[in-house]
């Protein structure tokens, strides 16, 4: 018995870091994508194009229609996972066909939000 409960010891030790080191792998992906682009020209393009169903700023945190804000997108996501995400197709969102620069921009408003 005491050999077998040595083995769960060390198992847990070894899950425990193995779960540290994929928890700091996935922060540290979110981390190293330079940010690039002007956050004021996304909050414009974010006004004019996301408003309809998103709060686009820190003023108008939960006043979205059904879509999440873009404070909690910001909290959630990452910069490459939203330049990933805005050049795509989208089920539950109209396609918006963004320029590069305008994607840009837009992902550095939202990263902007992040607190």
């Amino acid at each position: 018995m005491p050999r077998i409960r040595l083995i769960h010891i060390v198992l847990a030790i070894v899950l425990g870091l193995v779960a540290l080191f994929l928890i700091r792998l996935h922060g540290a992906a979110g981390q190293s994508v330079n940010v690039r682009g002007d956050a004021e020209s996304g909050r414009l393009y974010a006004q004019n194009w996301c408003t309809e169903c998103h709060s686009v700023e820190l003023e108008t945190a939960g006043t979205g229609r059904f879509a999440p804000d873009f404070i909690v997108i910001a909290q959630r996501r990452s910069p490459r996972w939203l330049r990933e995400f805005l050049r795509q197709n989208h089920l539950l969102m109209p396609d918006f066909v963004f320029k590069p620069d305008e994607g840009a921009d837009i992902v550095a408003h939202i990263v902007s939000l992040k607190h």
